[in-house]
C-alpha cells in the first residue's frame, strides 16, 4: 500500500520519473519523503531549497536529498524544469553488501549538490532514458525492474568513485545576507521544534520585525514560518510513528503539539488518515530503527 505524500509504495524499492515543471510555476512546491531522493536536472537553470540552504542548478547537476529532508525546487518563468527523480529505500540500497561502500553512498546525501563529469552526464542520460526509466513505463516484467535497479546502483557507485578520487565536484549553498538569517532561523526551529515557538519570540531573538521576517521566510523556504513549523513536527512525528513504540499521545507531546486533538487533526489533513491507521499501514522490521 502507498502511503500518500510518499512516491513508493513499501513494496517498492526504488522508482523514475520524468517529469517537467508546468509552464507557469508561481509558487514552489515543499516537502518531504521517506525515501531518498536523487534529483537529475536536464533544464536551464533552477533553484533547490534543501534543509536550511538555496542552491542554484543547472543542466546535469546532480542534487541528493536525504530522508526526511524538506526541499522544494522553484523555476524561472518560462523554464520548462525538465528533470529526473529517482527514489530509491534503504532496503534497495542494503543490496550492496559491503557496509563501507553502502556508507559512502548514504554520505552522497549529505552532499547535495554535485557535478560530474560531461562523459559520466552522457551515460548517467543514456542509462536513465534507454534502460531505467523505460522499467516504469510499461508493464515490466519483476527481472526488468531489477535489472534496473542494479543499472542505478552501478551508476551510484560510480558517483562514489567519481567523488573519492576527485572527479565530482561539491557545489556550496550560494546564501546572501537574507538567506544567512533565515538560515539561522530554520537551524533554531530544527533544534527547538518540541518546544512553543512563536512569531514574537523569533523576532525578538533574531533582531527582525515580524513582517521582514514572516515575507523573507516565505521567500526564501516557500513556506510561512507557522506552516513550517509545524510540518517539521509532522515529519518528527511521522519518524517516531514509523520507528518507535510510543502511543499516539507520546508522540503528540513529543513532537510539541500541545494537545492530541489537533495533531490528530493537521495529521489527518496531510495523510488523509489518522495516526493510528498510518502506523498500521507500515511494515515495521522485528528490529526497530533507532531515531537519530
Amino acid at each position: 500500500m502507498k502511503i500518500k505524500n510518499e512516491p513508493l509504495s513499501q513494496k517498492e524499492g526504488f522508482r523514475v520519473e520524468y517529469t517537467q515543471a508546468p509552464k507557469k510555476q508561481n509558487m514552489p512546491l515543499n516537502h518531504y519523503h521517506n525515501c531518498y531522493e536523487i534529483y537529475y536536472f536536464l533544464g536551464n537553470a533552477a533553484t533547490y531549497f534543501i534543509g536550511n540552504k538555496s542552491y542554484q542548478v543547472n543542466k546535469y547537476d546532480v542534487i541528493f536529498v536525504n530522508k526526511f529532508t524538506y526541499h522544494k525546487t522553484w523555476y524561472e518563468k518560462g523554464e520548462k524544469g525538465e528533470r529526473f527523480l529517482i527514489y530509491i529505500s534503504d532496503e534497495a540500497l542494503n543490496i550492496i553488501p559491503d557496509q563501507d561502500i553502502r556508507n559512502k553512498v548514504l554520505i552522497m546525501f549529505q552532499k547535495k549538490k554535485l557535478s560530474f563529469p560531461n562523459q559520466f552526464n552522457q551515460r548517467l542520460f543514456h542509462k536513465l532514458t534507454e534502460q531505467i526509466y523505460p522499467a516504469f513505463t510499461q508493464q515490466s516484467e519483476p527481472i526488468t525492474k531489477l535489472k534496473a535497479l542494479f543499472s542505478l546502483l552501478n551508476l551510484l557507485l560510480s558517483m562514489v568513485d567519481m567523488v573519492d578520487k576527485g572527479n565530482a565536484m561539491e557545489s556550496s549553498a550560494e546564501v546572501n545576507s537574507k538567506e544567512q538569517r533565515i538560515a539561522r532561523i530554520v537551524d533554531y526551529i530544527n533544534s527547538n521544534y518540541n518546544e512553543p515557538i512563536t512569531l514574537d519570540m523569533l523576532s525578538a531573538q533574531f533582531y527582525i520585525s515580524k513582517y521582514y521576517l514572516c515575507h523573507s521566510f516565505n521567500e526564501v523556504t516557500g513556506s510561512s514560518i507557522m506552516g513550517f513549523i509545524t510540518e517539521k513536527r509532522i515529519i518528527e512525528a511521522e519518524k517516531l510513528l514509523r520507528y518507535s513504540d510510543l502511543n499516539i499521545t507520546q508522540v503528540s507531546e513529543t513532537v510539541g503539539f500541545n494537545t492530541i486533538s489537533y495533531f490528530i487533526t493537521l495529521f489527518k489533513k496531510k495523510y488523509r488518515c489518522t495516526p493510528t491507521a498510518f502506523r498500521k499501514k507500515v511494515n515495521f522490521d522485528d528490529s526497530k530503527i533507532p531515531v537519530s
